[in-house]
């Protein structure tokens, strides 16, 4: 008896709580869904599989528009967005001064011959920005948005490789508000530019309340410890001393690698 009302008991319970979990929506097969707050509201941006082509969604799964990704024929959009990892590729105030979501879309042509760009687009499919029109030049897939102090601006560096595969980095300034360059401050990420590196490392400040960086080797060590001010925007390791290999840097919870070359 006390194992059929225990039972009873589980069953009961397990249906009270899975009464609050409940399906909203189910996107169509091959669209890659982004959840995005968008004020005071909630936004699914999808990239449909197969086209370069962006659906946009409000908080009740209603279509708003599709746009398409302002590329040529032969290339191919991708597009990744994690809030609390990687969270420039759909924003908005930071690349723009008006209201409207911005993209940084990555995309490449893998013919005859490869190039692979960055642009920067809006919600209505407007181009603001390829980064990458030499077709000698390419994306390399890394950028860091960062704030600097000294003229009050923020900035994106990006990482591009010609066709020898030569490193080659570019600073762009970004006409953004003070509110952008705390969203950046306030965002729970790690990024550091240039990667990899051989003198200087300069790391954006994550401002969660650390005020210590330490670097590890691959074998857990500590071999760089470093105090900065907690209302610093960046904080720059001399890392020339290092041997060639990959690091982790650490600022309070966060952590993220590096290559010293």
């Amino acid at each position: 008896m006390k194992k059929l009302l225990f039972s009873a008991a589980f069953a009961v319970t397990g249906l009270m709580f899975g009464q609050q979990i409940t399906l909203q929506n189910t996107f169509a097969t091959g669209e890659r869904a982004f959840a995005f707050a968008k004020g005071t509201d909630m936004v699914y941006v999808n990239l449909v599989s197969g086209t370069n082509t962006l659906k946009i969604y409000n908080s009740s799964f209603a279509l708003i528009k599709t746009v398409n990704i302002p590329i040529p024929t032969d290339y191919i959009a991708s597009l990744w967005y994690d809030s609390g990892q990687d969270s420039y590729p759909i924003s908005k105030n930071i690349f723009n001064t008006d209201d409207k979501l911005e993209f940084l879309v990555a995309a490449g042509k893998y013919s005859t011959t490869t190039h692979r760009k960055l642009i920067l687009m809006n919600e209505d499919g407007l181009l603001i920005k390829d980064f990458n029109p030499d077709i000698t030049v390419s994306y390399s897939g890394e950028y860091a948005v960062f704030h600097d102090a000294v003229s009050n601006t923020n900035k994106i560096m990006i990482e591009n490789e010609t066709t020898s595969d030569q490193s080659i980095y570019t600073v762009f300034g970004l006409p953004t508000s003070v509110l952008a360059t705390k969203e950046i401050q306030n965002t729970a990420k790690l990024a550091a530019f240039p990667i990899p590196t051989s003198k200087t490392l300069t790391i954006s400040n994550p401002g969660n309340g650390s005020n210590k960086v330490e670097v590890y080797d691959m074998t857990g060590k500590i071999v760089i410890n470093k105090t900065f001010g907690t209302s610093d925007n960046t904080v720059s390791i001399d890392v020339e001393n290092l041997i060639k290999g990959t690091y982790f840097y650490k600022i309070g919870d966060l952590n993220a690698k590096f290559i010293k070359n």
